[in-house]
């Protein structure tokens, strides 16, 4: 008997046996504990922690900065193996049958798949803490967009008109939050003022931020006024605007701004973006929260200001 015969007949025997299935089963088990352990383990800023969250962000939609998981993508990982091993379990019920009854066999089965996750698991967490030794640079070209920005002209915290196509010439900052936010706006806008502060002094002057209200019926510009005292936010730099309900929700509606009201809360969940408006009153970037948007957000704003005014 060649080699090659004897190879496929082991092959046959491992799939058609109770080797296969038992392996199977086990390595859907275990790679299912480590799904639900990445959903587990408490987020930090090193180590495992670290990289559970970064796992939670590229494989379940984790948004650091609420906290919130999309839960349509973790039943989108972990369902298939249910529905596999279910699978495995009717059809290669009878060989199987034979595997459970040695305890040893099982055991045996279960560390080497163990292993194997284990194995797959230090990959990932390799290559995650590889790729973020380096810095990947702001990717200006790739990101960079052309719409009109929305027109509008809403009253900021000092009651005082703020009207976007008299900006023009400018480069803008377009955001939105709410005064009663406790989560993501404080968040949303201690990113833009860390921004902004690393600029030079001379490249302010060509800057405006302009923070949209998504609760117009409440707040108001005294409202809008002693969020931008807490947060201690100086005009004409910094516009927190509100204005007639059903122009603010335009507006919003024009920026994109996923937004639901919790009718039984009152709390706004919404998406957290800034549009980055160049000289010329298009829309150039769409940024949002974190660490990297943050250093992208920097990029952003000095490639802009960087840019002449163009007439006409």
């Amino acid at each position: 008997m060649t080699p090659l015969i004897r190879l496929l007949a082991a092959v046959r025997g491992f799939m058609t046996g109770g080797a296969f299935p038992a392996f199977a089963l086990s390595l859907l088990l275990c790679w299912e504990f480590f799904l639900i352990g990445m959903l587990l383990i408490p987020t930090g800023t090193s180590g495992l922690g670290a990289f559970a969250e970064s796992f939670r962000v590229w494989c379940y939609g984790y948004d650091p900065a609420t906290g919130q998981t999309e839960w349509s993508y973790v039943m989108a990982m972990i369902f298939p193996q249910v529905a596999m091993g279910t699978f495995i379990a009717l059809f290669w019920w009878e060989p199987l049958r034979g595997i459970l009854k040695s305890p040893r066999i099982v055991a045996r089965h279960l560390g080497a798949a163990a292993l194997l996750v284990a194995c797959i698991s230090v990959g990932f967490a390799f290559s995650g803490s590889q790729a973020s030794t380096g810095e990947l640079p702001f990717p200006a070209e790739a990101l960079r967009t052309a719409y009109r920005a929305p027109e509008f002209a809403l009253t900021n915290q000092m009651g005082e008109s703020i009207d976007l196509a008299a900006l023009r010439g400018n480069v803008v900052v377009l955001t939105a939050v709410y005064a009663s936010c406790v989560h993501t706006c404080p968040a949303i806008l201690g990113q833009a003022k860390a921004a902004i502060a690393e600029l030079a002094p001379g490249e302010l002057e060509g800057l405006r931020l302009i923070a949209v209200t998504m609760d117009p019926e409440k707040d108001s510009p005294e409202a809008l006024a002693r969020l931008a005292k807490n947060h201690d936010l100086q005009s004409p730099l910094y516009n927190l605007v509100t204005g007639v309900p059903s122009e603010v929700e335009r507006v919003l509606d024009r920026m994109e701004v996923a937004r639901e009201r919790d009718p039984e809360t009152g709390v706004i969940n919404h998406a957290n973006l800034f549009l980055l408006i160049d000289r010329q009153g298009r829309v150039a970037y769409r940024l949002g929260l974190g660490e990297r948007q943050q250093r992208w957000l920097v990029s952003a704003l000095k490639v802009l200001l960087k840019e002449a005014v163009v007439s006409g």
